[in-house]
């Protein structure tokens, strides 16, 4: 921090609360983001001083909103991850909301610069930490998604180079649950390491279908139909339960076990009573999922040919609630 001179700290109460004791050089101004409304940003980049770097100190929300206000400056960001639950520093993208509904959009060409503490980041409620991990093992079920649509005949053909990049990056995932699942220095690396190169995978690779599959379709739905405020990374870690599970019906190797097993040896919340979503509202999540990935999104993933039985919702809630597999 002593380098950057004059800053300007984007942040919101929870970071700023357990961190503004430990700054020895205080911002010039302190931009409390409440949420990445488009609308609410834009208003927000008046009170940005120019001649000011930029500064983003939290989750996902401060580090989008941070990289939004300083690429409207043309700056290069100082990102200051507090928690990992979001691929937020890593990314090119930007994931804020118009209109009331998420949308992300790429920025190409500006730099940012990541800054990594390993004792901040464990001062913040393990809880947080963990939900990192669905927003990683996402990539499995993304991946699946493109395999079926294959087997259907749709979409761009399969890469062999990338399929191996993915399944590096869960292997080693998957293994290493219990150790991320610690939060030791270790195992925070290990999920950040990972988290990194799952984002410039799909950076590398902009027009495959590798960036968010029916995991996050549900995710965002979910937010949609609930109104909910929710933690990203466990609604997503809630979609790759189920999403995996449907999946095995096209797919035998889903591997929907291993990635239900390593959330649980991570210690992962995922469960709807834990979350705090009912299955009435998982299941109109799930009924008006297809509609709503029409409307904004046109991604092709599982949900796309689901035949949503009574049979079919006995099994998934006996498979979600109770672990049951029939």
């Amino acid at each position: 921090m002593e380098q950057l001179g004059k800053y300007v700290l984007v942040t919101m109460d929870a970071p700023w609360q357990l961190y503004e004791p430990l700054l020895r050089i205080k911002p010039e101004a302190v931009l409390m983001v409440e949420s990445l409304n488009k609308e609410s940003l834009d208003k927000m980049v008046g009170n940005v001083p120019r001649d000011c770097a930029i500064v983003g100190l939290g989750g996902g929300t401060a580090l989008d909103a941070a990289k939004y206000f300083a690429y409207s400056a043309d700056q290069v960001p100082l990102l200051v991850p507090s928690i990992t639950s979001s691929n937020a520093p890593f990314t090119d993208f930007i994931s804020i909301r118009k209109n009331g509904t998420s949308f992300g959009f790429k920025v190409d060409g500006y730099p940012k610069k990541i800054l990594i503490d390993y004792e901040l980041i464990q001062m913040a409620d393990p809880r947080l930490n963990r939900a990192g991990y669905g927003d990683l093992l996402y990539m499995q079920t993304t991946w699946n998604d493109w395999k079926i649509a294959q087997e259907k005949g749709i979409g761009p053909a399969l890469d062999p180079e990338v399929e191996r990049e993915i399944d590096r990056i869960v292997v080693s995932s998957l293994e290493n649950a219990p150790e991320i699942g610690s939060l030791t220095q270790d195992g925070i690396r290990l999920l950040m390491e990972n988290t990194q190169s799952s984002s410039e995978l799909y950076m590398l690779n902009p027009t495959l279908p590798i960036s968010a599959g029916s995991d996050h379709l549900f995710a965002w739905n979910l937010e949609l139909t609930t109104g909910k405020p929710l933690i990203h990374g466990e609604i997503v870690s809630l979609g790759i339960v189920m999403s995996s599970f449907l999946q095995k019906s096209y797919l035998p190797e889903s591997r929907y076990r291993e990635l239900r097993k390593a959330m649980d040896e991570a210690c992962v919340i995922y469960h709807p009573d834990q979350i705090g979503v009912t299955w009435d509202e998982i299941v109109r999540t799930l009924q008006s999922v297809e509609s709503y990935n029409k409307e904004v999104r046109g991604f092709h993933t599982v949900f796309e040919w689901v035949d949503w039985t009574p049979s079919l919702w006995k099994r998934l809630k006996d498979y979600l609630y109770n672990g049951i597999d029939s």
